[in-house]
Parts: structure tokens; sequence; C-alpha cells
């Protein structure tokens, strides 16, 4: 039930009612004064419904909630307290007076007499049929909901909220993914945006559970002052590359590089008498670019092979999948785009396996490499042909153009440059020269 507003407990507290007053001067509480005759209005039926009760043991009828005396801006009396009522004296301003007669005549109980007053009762006149149905107080025992609490428990703060099932264990913070994405970086270059958050989330859980460690940020520590940090940066370079490849992948690329690039190389090779081809393969993988292009290699140069003095440098930043190239071992999904004959002719299968065949490993020599570092890449041998395809689309511009610029570098006057089809040296480099082809470009180094 509802209590009365705080600026009324101390009147509430303090102000005997009157029967208390009586009580306490020695007067009897049924006393009457001159001002108490019944009024012989009209309107005196209206409140017969309302019999008078003068022992303090009866306490008035409760009223409706928020209900207030017609008389009197103070709330309603709640059932058992009493309340103070304002008594018409001689000291009243005639306007004040008027004002009360000129409601209704006088009423006993409401001007003299010292009785808790009484919430005026609406006459039961005939509902009408366009009027809003009454709508009854809510029940004491339950507390309504509202649509901000139809799905809060009432003991909000005391029960334990449930955790969901599908919950990681382990959550990267903003800072802890900010440390290890600069730190990734400035390792080997590669950019991972804030929109790929999960990326790293996703791919460090594991090395964190192997390790035992119990947070992101304590494998950032691992990472910087470990004394095994070394082993442990080539297996966070294995978590953060993408090595998605294939035997003959963007045919339409290899084609042009076939017929178009290849062709006029040899041939300068040739008039200079210096049969010897250097084609470097940035980021590998698992080695089918390389082995694919020592393939096309065969293919254009047939028996002429053995007479040529041919190097593919295949590097990559990480040693796994540079272990697994070397091995040249793969599964039928990574020749889906290797025609059949090439299968059958540079292929051994072995049950569901295909190995390569030495005479096409030969040619190819593997090698780790990390692209951001300088004195790695000129370590590398001059090349004709540059092959890098989807490596730099991860990289960030200043990133993009320190590679792009050694591989400018690296190559020999008339070299071409090779990269991803999606990939493009638009506000990167202006230093190579465009041909433009059906299904790509070739950059080309002019003297």
């Amino acid at each position: 039930m509802s209590q009365p507003p705080t600026f009324l407990s101390k009147t509430l507290n303090s102000t005997p009612s009157g029967n208390q007053r009586s009580a306490a001067d020695g007067s009897s509480a049924t006393s009457k004064t001159p001002l108490q005759a019944a009024p012989s209005s009209p309107l005196q039926g209206r409140f017969s419904a309302f019999p008078r009760t003068e022992s303090p043991s009866a306490p008035a009828a409760p009223p409706a909630s928020g209900l207030r005396s017609p008389l009197s801006s103070a709330p309603a009396p709640q059932p058992g307290q009493s309340f103070p009522v304002r008594a018409t004296t001689g000291a009243d301003t005639p306007a004040q007076s008027s004002r009360f007669s000129s409601a209704r005549p006088a009423s006993p109980g409401l001007l003299g007499e010292k009785t808790p007053a009484r919430p005026f009762a609406k006459p039961n006149l005939p509902q009408s049929p366009f009027s809003r149905p009454q709508q009854t107080a809510p029940s004491p025992l339950r507390t309504p909901l509202t649509p901000s609490t139809a799905f809060r428990s009432q003991t909000a703060g005391t029960a334990p909220q449930a955790t969901s099932p599908f919950r990681k264990e382990l959550q990267v913070s903003d800072e802890e993914f900010l440390q290890l994405r600069d730190f990734i970086y400035k390792q080997c270059g590669i950019f991972i945006a804030e929109n790929r958050k999960y990326l790293v989330e996703n791919r460090l859980s594991n090395r964190i559970k192997a390790l035992n460690l119990k947070s992101y940020h304590e494998y950032y520590n691992y990472l910087r002052y470990d004394a095994s940090r070394g082993t442990e940066l080539n297996k966070l370079f294995e978590v953060v590359t993408t090595n998605e490849t294939s035997f003959f992948r963007n045919p339409p690329q290899l084609e042009i590089f076939q017929k178009n690039v290849m062709p006029g190389i040899l041939d300068k090779c040739r008039s200079a008498g210096r049969k010897k081809l250097r084609i470097w393969s940035a980021g590998c993988s698992t080695g089918e670019e390389p082995y694919t292009l020592a393939i096309i290699l065969h293919e254009l140069l047939k028996g002429e092979i053995a007479g040529w003095d041919i190097k593919i440098t295949a590097n990559d930043l990480s040693a796994a999948v540079l272990a697994a190239a070397q091995r040249g071992v793969y599964n039928e999904y990574t020749l889906r785009t290797t025609p059949k004959n090439l299968v059958e002719s540079y292929f051994l299968k072995d049950g569901q396996q295909y190995k390569i065949l030495p005479e096409v490993k030969r040619l190819v020599a593997f090698g780790q490499i990390n692209l951001n570092d300088k004195a790695q890449l000129q370590r590398v041998e001059k090349s004709q042909i540059v092959f890098c395809r989807n490596v730099i689309i991860y990289f960030d511009d200043e990133m993009k153009r320190k590679v792009i610029s050694a591989f400018y570098d690296n190559l020999e006057i008339n070299g071409a440059l090779l990269i991803g089809h999606s990939e493009s040296l638009h506000n990167i480099s202006r230093a190579f020269h465009m041909e433009h082809h059906k299904g790509t470009i070739i950059y080309r180094k002019l003297g």
C-alpha cells in the first residue's frame, strides 16, 4: 500500500486527530458545536451513504488509491491513519466562507467537528457507453510488469547471470588486439584491419592454450621476451598467413605468361648466348605456384631444358608450408584446375596422393624469407620474372610500396612482374610499364 508523501509525514506523526485532541483536553469525543446542526439541504441525501462513526476504534473506509478530498488539496487518509482537517473558524475571510458555502451547504463533520475527513463519493450515475471502463488498483501481491521489467528478474542483482554455452574461453580486448596487430605488422608487414579482429582471436587462441598462457597479453609478452620466442614467431607466422592455393591457379594469367611473356625472354637469352633463367616466386605457400611454373618451362623447352641453367627461387614466411612444399606431395583437390594430361605427365599417383616428379622438383629452390626484411630481399638473385600473387593484398600501402620497390630493384631490364588478379599497383608505383592483356596485366621494367 502506498505511503503518504514525504512532506506530509511530519503532519501525520505530530498532529493528533480530532478525537485525540478532545481526549487530551478532557472533553467528550462526541460533543458537538452549534455549527454541527444537520442541514436541510437537498444534497443531504447524497452524503447519507457515509454514516458518521464517532468511535475512534472504527477507522474510516479506505479510499481508492490517489483520490483526494474535494475540500482539501492533501491526499485522502489511508486506513488506520489520522489526518488533519482544516476547521472553518471565525478567522476565515468572507471570501473563504462563501467559497465553501457556495459549493454546497455545510455537511456534518466538515466545518467544526474534528473528525477524520472522508473522501467525496460519486453518485451511482448510469455509465455512458462511450466512457472508459473503470480501472481497478493492481493487486498488492504482485507488482505489475512494464515492458522494461517483463524480462528482468524481480530480484535483480541477487541472482547470478547465466553464461552462454557458446562463449569463448579466451577473448581479446581492444588493447590486446592493437598490441598484437602492431607486433605482427612490425615483424612481417601483414596488416590486420580492426574489422578482422576475430581472426586474431580465433587463430591465436590455440597457441595460447598450447603454451598454457592465460591471456593474449601474456602471449604478447611471450613473443617479445621469452627465450623460445624465435620458435614461437614461426608458429605465429603460420597461423596469420593464408595458404589457399592450387596448381595452375588463374589459368588466363598463366596462359599469357606462357604465350606472351616467356617466349620473348627465352629468345633474348638465346640471342645473348646465355641460357640462364631466374624466376622468383615470392609467397610460394606449399609449392603449387613454383611447381606450376616449372611444368610450364618443361612444356616450353621440351628436351632443350637440360641445356638451360634454370632456378626458381620460392620463398615464404612460414617454415611449415615450406616443409610441405619440399615434400611435393598433394591431394586431388590441389590439382582441380590442372589439365589432365599434365597431371599424368608430371605427377606420380600413389593411392589418393600425387607426388611431383624429380625433374620438376630440381628446378625449384625453397627458402624462408620475410618481405619486411630489406636485407633478405637484397640477397635474392636478380630475376627476369617475379611472381607475387595474392600476397600484397594483406599489406597496407606503405608495406606495398616497400615490397614493390624491392621487386623493381630485383628485376632485370625488360623483366616482368605478375601479381594477383584482385591486386593493383594503382597509387603504389609508377615505375612499371603496364601491358594490358585479356584477363591480366603484366608490369614490365623498362630500361
